[in-house]
């Protein structure tokens, strides 16, 4: 058994003809070798394999065939969501006998020895099966064909294959054959050090948009197969008050990293609002996070995140407004309105989907990535940079409790001042009196800490001793009542003043929304009162 761990990357084609002369391979690459491959994966029909985090596939190159088990991450390695984009698995591959029907991949067509080889030297054998059931039981689900070009580089010492895949993931569905276009990167450590892989990365990112992907050609296929797109990983759980600073840092960096990275893909396969609303409460959620490590982080890291994730967020949430406007409008009555936020819709989506497929974005994915597998990892050499700030908050080793204190008390003190300066602006607004910009911007700041509040209870509140917890209960209800509410006033709030400048806008529009507004305010005042 071996463990075969690698970085993959989603490439477009412009993107992939660029590295194939790309001077790190003229240079340091061995002649590349190209050759044609053909892959069939096998699981039961209640996905026995799947669920137990296991493949089985067979694979044809220039005319052998290979069987491969593959198991989930062990001894730790990229285990978990922390790790998405490190694809570490156990790997048991041997060049297994030709199917007895020339020209096929089906079960049938499969040796008995190589099966039996499977159940007893890999862990198929823990599913309980027979060499009988397992034949009876398996069946072809999906599949890949493609081409792949590779080079051996030298990368300080380490050695790395670098492979470039360009073909089909294929599947059958209600009898169907479906077909989806693939376009991979792998850059897979054949010796040496892990984060020689990380390096040489970010060395081709710096021309390339590699998009760093949490997703591998068999999860792509199986989401063909199952009649969807790939999805997104779910919201970390909850975490036990003694986890390490490091440790939870390495689970939420690494999960909202992989999030980001599969939302912008389906933002450019799809034109719903749904993505790019989804992208945005990522990227809100990480710069929150981004706040919670600042005392235990680098700081010139957390400089760096900051200011990308704050450019990315201001792109996505152009498009986001005009999402909400058309939301805003009756759609039975389609007005000039309408047409002037469509199109304004249309050129800010434009945008957002050429900065998603900028190396810009590329290196923001791949610097999280690696960010997250850093932490909880020997940071000696870090510490002494900035030793002192954390050493004050006990370190990546500090409980997970102390942070949580200190970031909730942090936010609540925050939230307190900004519902005192926004007690009688409020007040105003449900009466219906014009807010100037700077009243109007005390509600924004009520608003936006709001949000970082709720956040930090939902996601820090366990970590406090019970009797805590259960008395911040009644807060994280206000806060979110706030958000929501000032949440909806602002987006009245910003399409009449944006349909007001730009001459849009009706007398009654301006009524309805203005009406809208005021609502919204006066459910504010009830829910900060609360």
């Amino acid at each position: 058994m071996g463990i075969e761990r690698e970085l993959k990357f989603s490439i477009e084609a412009h993107s992939a003809r660029q590295l194939l002369d790309h001077p790190v391979l003229s240079l340091l690459a061995a002649p590349p070798v190209t050759q044609e491959l053909a892959t069939q994966y096998f699981d039961t029909p209640e996905a026995r394999l799947a669920a137990a985090g296991m493949v089985l596939r067979m694979r044809r190159a220039a005319g052998q065939w290979v069987m491969t088990v593959k198991s989930t991450p062990l001894g730790g390695e990229g285990q978990g969501p922390a790790d998405a984009f490190s694809h570490a698995r156990g790997e048991w591959e041997w060049e297994a006998a030709p199917p007895t029907i020339e020209g096929t991949v089906d079960v049938h067509a499969l040796a008995d020895a190589d099966l039996q080889r499977a159940l007893q030297d890999t862990p198929l054998g823990s599913l309980g099966l027979e060499l009988h059931e397992l034949r009876r039981s398996l069946q072809p689900v999906f599949g890949t064909v493609f081409a792949r070009t590779a080079w051996k580089v030298d990368w300080a010492g380490s050695q790395i294959e670098l492979a470039l895949d360009r073909g089909a993931c294929t599947a059958v569905q209600a009898g169907q054959v479906l077909s989806a276009p693939l376009a991979e990167l792998e850059l897979e450590l054949l010796s040496g050090q892990w984060a020689d892989c990380w390096d040489l990365a970010w060395a081709l990112a710096q021309d390339l948009a590699l998009m760093l992907s949490p997703v591998n050609k068999a999860q792509r296929a199986a989401a063909l197969a199952a009649g969807k797109g790939v999805q997104a990983l779910p919201e970390p759980p909850s975490l036990a008050s003694a986890t390490p600073v490091g440790q939870a840092a390495r689970l939420w960096v690494g999960t909202a990293a992989a999030q980001l990275a599969v939302w912008a893909e389906l933002i450019g396969n799809s034109n719903t609002a749904r993505a790019v609303h989804q992208f945005r409460v990522v990227l809100r959620r990480l710069r929150t996070v981004l706040r919670w490590l600042a005392p235990y982080a680098d700081v010139g890291s957390v400089r760096w995140f900051a200011g990308e994730l704050r450019w990315a967020m201001q792109i996505a949430g152009a498009v986001r407004d005009t999402d909400v406007w058309l939301d805003l409008l009756p759609v039975q009555t389609p007005t000039r309105l309408h047409a002037h936020v469509e199109a304004r819709r249309v050129r800010l989506r434009a945008a957002l989907q050429a900065y998603l497929h900028s190396p810009r974005f590329a290196r923001l994915l791949l610097a999280l990535g690696r960010w997250a597998e850093g932490w909880g990892e020997s940071q000696s050499d870090a510490n002494t940079r900035h030793g002192t700030r954390r050493r004050a908050y006990g370190g990546q080793d500090a409980a997970l409790a102390q942070l949580a204190k200190h970031a909730i008390r942090q936010d609540h003190r925050r939230w307190r001042k900004a519902w005192a300066a926004s007690q009688d602006v409020l007040q105003l607004g449900v009466q219906g009196v014009q807010l100037t910009a700077k009243e109007a911007g005390k509600l924004h700041a009520l608003r936006i800490q709001s949000k970082r509040l709720r956040l930090s209870l939902e996601r820090l509140g366990h970590a406090l001793p019970d009797a805590e917890a259960k008395a911040l209960h009644h807060l994280r209800q206000k806060a979110e009542g706030l958000q929501t509410h000032l949440g909806d006033w602002h987006d009245a709030q910003r399409l009449l003043l944006e349909g007001s400048e730009q001459g849009w806008l009706g007398p009654d529009q301006t009524e309805s929304l203005t009406a809208r507004a005021v609502q919204s305010l006066a459910q504010a005042w009830e829910a900060g009162k609360g």
